[in-house]
């Protein structure tokens, strides 16, 4: 049977050897592939067959004419051969597309006819296998030259999850169906930096929005107010900053937890989701500058902004509390305040101003330690003052909290010497008031902590470790004293989280889990209780089967189980964990060496950033498949599988029957996986001191070649 082909057009050859065919064809895809990428389209329409066998008409196509072919839009990462390599690649005819794959039969580009008229209607592009770009022509009549380009791009994969229309197929963008929150940023942000007006309209909130979440008429007008002159906006984000200039790179979207405004509270159609004060952050040379993206919403598929990005340096503007959609109820000094409240005086005004000033002047996150020092110790010194000055029990607690947390974070600096005995005063002032002084001891606590640490590292060589492990002592003493006297604080869970994992790092495994218990008991909402449950699950993993299936980066679905009859090494790892990528020689190696013998790797990726995995896995040389579990929101970290990860790498290795043997550092990988493929067992040599066994599941940090021997017995 015959596969369906592409209708072929009228040709001619000219002179240069370009094969023309109608002018509206040349000016389609001119815009793509130049006069090169031209005459490549053309000799597609030509080639796709009218008569002959499939194979011998995908001959006519090279690689070469093929990947001419170069995105519409920008900001695209695919895989495009080395020039030595093209050569080597193949053109296949399969199910009306051709195919074009590298020297590895990996695909690189698809041209497809999807609704079976002859005309190529998708243009596809590929990263490491998958298909991450796409240009689409859903109304396209070839036969009347009419429509003949793209109007839908979409992204997927490793790409993201943008779908851009462009009705009037002008390959710019007019509006989006699908755009995240990250991407929806980064698109207002590059539109910024390009002086693109119009893709930044692309991610504005608009009148069609504005009905669509059914704000009342009072809010809709003040969200239109707050962008009615978009080019004036935009104008006045860039011009009085060096941060966004031409030269600028996008690098990252830093949001808050997403928040959750009811119907009920602004009287709209329905809930909204929206990110109340969203950052950026942008690469000028070595610096990375920060930008107020601002509030966003989500309206159906689609997030969209409420205000213009702006610089945070620029002199002019500083972040936030709350948008135009999450309003706090912050007190004015006249109106929302509880009845009887006396009015503001002008001294407490001058200090609020103060504040203010102080905050619009705030350090940027490259600057040097003294100057975030100087900036929490100001704060502290005006919140102090507005203490006094505070009308009522509760807004004196809120500038007493202020107070505490400018000072705690000052003094964990190492800077500040006056620090700490402020905050002793401020902890023996508040004994009358249990829930206040257990607020302002923690921080203390912390603070203390980190002065301690400092002076640690200037005793002498010789004594400097009977110091660390006095701190330590003394550090765990306090944190387990604060959870016993202060069980319902906010702070409570911390306080056991960082106790459970500090155990956990030392190798104390027994004594990790009791604390890890008590904060699955007490805690199990929080989040520190739901991780505390996955490592109570992962720190008794030896001897049992491993449970662990989900879906790979590329999507398709994967589990442990597939592995049995292997020896199988469970990595969990983030692109940015340093330990990992110091690791990743000697398992490389392994791997390597043992694959055909039947040892395998199965990964499990903790990044929060899913397009820069795939560079990394590129840059690598990674083969192996990773899983994935989808973060709860945008811009948290992925799901660890209930496994409660708190560090990574986190390695275990599981014998032929499915079993895991315990945990496995990179330095004893090689005698573990020789001796399990053998089908040996092993065991754990008894932990000293700061160690684990290697029979315990246990973090990544890199150990001494010395720690969690293994050895194998018949």
């Amino acid at each position: 049977m015959r596969q369906r082909t592409f209708r072929q057009h009228d040709c001619a050859v000219n002179d240069r050897g370009l094969a023309q065919c109608e002018g509206a064809l040349r000016a389609h895809f001119s815009r793509s592939a130049g006069k090169a990428g031209v005459a490549a389209f053309v000799g597609l329409i030509c080639s796709f067959w009218a008569t002959g066998i499939a194979e011998a008409q995908a001959q006519k196509q090279t690689p070469e004419s093929l990947l001419r072919y170069t995105p519409v839009q920008k900001s695209v990462e695919y895989d495009t051969p080395e020039a030595a390599d093209i050569p080597k690649c193949a053109v296949a005819l399969e199910q009306g597309s051709y195919v074009v794959t590298n020297p590895a039969n990996q695909v690189l580009r698809k041209f497809t006819d999807a609704n079976g008229d002859g005309f190529p209607d998708m243009y596809r592009y590929y990263h490491l296998g998958l298909e991450v770009y796409r240009e689409i022509d859903t109304n396209g009549d070839f036969k009347a030259k009419k429509a003949t380009r793209a109007d839908q791009y979409r992204w997927m994969n490793w790409g993201g999850t943008r779908w851009g229309l462009d009705p009037n197929e002008d390959g710019k963008i007019d509006s989006w169906k699908v755009i995240s929150a990250q991407e929806s940023a980064r698109v207002a942000v590059e539109a910024l930096i390009n002086g693109d007006l119009q893709a930044l309209s692309t991610v504005m909130i608009n009148d069609a929005d504005i009905k669509a979440l059914g704000l009342p008429a009072a809010k809709a007008k003040e969200v239109q107010a707050a962008t009615a002159d978009l080019a004036k906006l935009a104008q006045a984000a860039v011009s009085d900053s060096k941060v966004l200039n031409s030269k600028s790179q996008w690098v990252r979207f830093d949001p808050p937890l997403p928040g959750l405004i009811l119907a009920e509270q602004l009287g709209t159609s329905g809930d909204m989701t929206v990110y109340e004060n969203a950052m950026a952050y942008v690469q000028n040379g070595e610096k990375l500058d920060l930008i107020s993206v601002g509030e966003m919403v989500q309206v159906g598929d689609v997030w969209k902004l409420l205000q213009v990005p702006t610089p945070i340096n620029s002199g002019n503007n500083m972040v936030q509390v709350g948008g135009l959609l999450m309003t706090p109820g912050i007190p004015d000094g006249k109106s929302g305040e509880t009845p009887g409240t006396p009015e503001m005086s002008a001294e407490m005004q001058k200090l609020l101003a103060d504040l203010q000033k102080i905050d619009e002047a705030s350090p940027q996150p490259d600057a040097p330690a003294q100057a975030f020092t100087d900036y929490n110790v100001a704060r502290a010194n005006v919140s102090e003052k507005l203490i006094g000055l505070s009308r009522n029990d509760e807004e004196r607690q809120q500038w007493i909290q202020q107070f505490t947390d400018s000072l705690s974070t000052a003094t964990q600096s190492g800077l500040y010497s006056e620090g700490l005995p402020r905050l002793i005063a401020l902890q023996d002032a508040a004994k009358s008031n249990q829930a206040l002084l257990g607020y302002i001891y923690y921080r203390r606590l912390m603070a203390e902590y980190a002065v301690r640490l400092k002076n640690d590292e200037k005793v002498p060589q010789a004594d400097a470790a009977k110091a660390r492990e006095l701190t330590q002592k003394w550090w765990f003493e306090q944190l387990e004293a604060f959870a016993s006297k202060w069980p319902k604080s906010e702070d409570a869970p911390d306080a056991v989280v960082q106790l459970a994992i500090s155990y956990e790092l030392m190798g104390r495994i027994e004594d990790a889990k009791a604390w890890y218990a008590q904060l699955a008991k007490n805690y199990p909402e929080t989040e520190g209780g739901v991780k505390a449950q996955g490592a109570m699950r992962r720190l008794t993993l030896t001897g049992k089967p491993l449970t662990l299936a989900g879906k790979t980066l590329q999507g398709q679905p994967l589990a442990a189980s597939q592995f049995k009859g292997k020896v199988l090494l469970v990595v969990f790892w983030a692109s940015y964990a340093q330990p990992f990528t110091e690791d990743l020689k000697t398992i490389s190696e392994v791997y390597a060496k043992h694959q055909k013998a039947g040892f395998e790797i199965l990964g499990v990726n903790m990044d929060t950033d899913l397009p820069s995995v795939a560079a990394y896995l590129k840059q690598n040389g990674i083969t192996w498949q990773s899983l994935r579990e989808a973060p709860k929101s945008e811009g948290q970290q992925p799901g660890d599988f209930s496994y409660g990860i708190v560090s990574v790498p986190t390695m275990f290795i599981v014998n032929k029957e499915g079993l895991v043997e315990g945990g496995i550092t990179a330095s004893n990988l090689e005698y573990a996986v020789d001796a399990l493929i053998q089908g040996k067992k092993l065991e754990a040599t008894p932990a000293t001191e700061g160690e684990a066994e290697v029979a315990a599941p246990k973090t990544g940090a890199k150990r001494d070649s010395t720690a969690d021997k293994t050895k194998a017995r018949n």
